[in-house]
């Protein structure tokens, strides 16, 4: 962060405290705007990092999320698939007896 602050003190001719005051200004109002997951990403690039390792790190955890909600949407289907093909059966098992 220091970095960015040099950068903006020597671009704007204002101290470096006036610098980090704005560049904390501007990464509150952004991140006000954005959903809370990538809030940290505003964070990381503050801090010299690249926007990449914060989104690939965020897009794995949102992956892996996905995955198990996934999961647990599948395993629904197959219960509600079993339990229906047992209601089936049953249907077809009540009409055989009723035409014997």
């Amino acid at each position: 962060m220091q970095e960015l602050i040099s950068k903006v003190s020597a671009a704007a001719g204002i101290t470096e405290e006036q610098a980090k005051k704005s560049i904390d200004t501007v990464s509150g109002y952004i991140k006000d705007r954005l959903p809370e997951s990538f809030r940290s990403q505003i964070d990381n690039l503050l801090g010299g990092g690249n926007l990449s390792e914060g989104v690939k790190s965020k897009l794995n955890e949102v992956a892996t999320e996905m995955r198990g909600k996934a999961e647990d949407v599948f395993k629904e289907v197959r219960e509600t698939a079993d339990e229906m093909a047992g209601k089936i059966r049953e249907m077809f098992t009540e009409k055989k007896d009723e035409n014997k």
